[in-house]
């Protein structure tokens, strides 16, 4: 396995073998991939400070996470901003990289490449802190490497606008 960095020009010429990976690691329909693709991908150009990293068996992309600089005016800083503030933690949201996807093959899942993709991307930030948003369900495997890499639960039970599944917001503290 080699784990690099994807520049944006590479995440955009690979976004269906990206969003492929998106698809299969969550058993998602072709129509959510498509939207992921369309929109998160396509729009990653946009954001300060996007970081990417493949996992890639020879040439095929088995994993990936990205993220960039917290930008307060853009949808998710808006969405769980608000929610920090009122839990006390308003101070995670300065100096701070927004982990947006971390995603591994469901064959490739188990053999610490989540755990290698993360511990990667974390230093490789120069960011004080790190957030993140995951599920509320508490079996979720993904909560189990957040946790063993320092982030602890800032909201959990959140709730984004329109959207009936509560969520955890994580963040982690860079340490000094």
């Amino acid at each position: 396995m080699t784990i690099r960095a994807l520049e944006t020009s590479e995440v955009l010429r690979r976004a269906d073998e990206i969003a492929a990976v998106f698809q299969r690691a969550f058993g998602y329909s072709d129509e959510r991939r498509d939207h992921f693709r369309d929109t998160r991908l396509a729009y990653l150009p946009l954001y300060d400070g996007a970081l990417t990293l493949g996992a890639f068996e020879d040439d095929a992309l088995v994993g990936f996470v990205y993220g960039f600089d917290y930008q307060p005016g853009h949808w998710w800083p808006q969405q769980v901003g608000p929610a920090l503030d009122r839990a006390g933690h308003g101070e995670w949201t300065v100096d701070t990289f927004e982990l947006n996807e971390l995603e591994v093959l469901p064959g490739y899942q188990g053999r610490g490449l989540g755990t290698a993709l993360l511990r990667t991307l974390l230093d490789r930030t120069p960011h004080r802190h790190t957030l993140l948003s995951t599920t509320a369900d508490p079996a979720d495997r993904a909560k189990v490497l957040y946790r063993r890499l320092g982030f602890v639960d800032l909201v959990p039970g959140f709730r984004y606008a329109g959207v009936s599944e509560p969520a955890n917001i994580m963040g982690r503290r860079r340490a000094d």
